[in-house]
């Protein structure tokens, strides 16, 4: 299990919990790939590596790195990546065909949770308004 903060507009909205696969990952294994997620996001673009390592600041030899495994970069670097490919960032970590089910079990529990807790605390709120 890893848990994934999912944010939209760089606000951490609610966490959900992704199997992302059944075996420890060794660490080179996650790095090629982050780094085919991004060639892979970045050809989809139809963007050259100049164009996506000028977009985000980056030396493109650094970024060729990156894509093929060598390194990893900062957070930073995963951050501005994400953005620039319109991701969020967990996906540049998503084992090739794995996605976050929306549709789970556990995802929808967990959104009657998070809804229940936001309706309480919105009561709270007006409650506290009007006395």
């Amino acid at each position: 299990m890893l848990t994934v903060k999912l944010s939209v507009f760089g606000q951490v909205n609610f966490i959900v919990f992704v199997d992302l696969c059944s075996f420890i990952m060794e660490e080179s294994e996650l790095k090629q790939i982050y780094g085919r997620n991004i060639k892979r996001l970045r050809e989809e673009r139809k963007m050259t590596q100049d164009a996506l390592s000028e977009k985000i600041g980056l030396n493109e030899k650094y970024l060729s790195t990156i894509e093929t495994g060598a390194k990893w970069g900062s957070f930073d670097t995963l951050i501005s990546l994400a953005n620039a490919l319109n991701v969020e960032p967990y996906e540049l970590l998503l084992p090739n065909g794995k996605e976050v089910s929306i549709d789970s079990r556990k995802t929808k529990e967990l959104m009657v949770r998070f809804r229940t807790n936001l309706n309480e605390l919105v009561d709270t709120v007006e409650e506290f308004l009007k006395g």
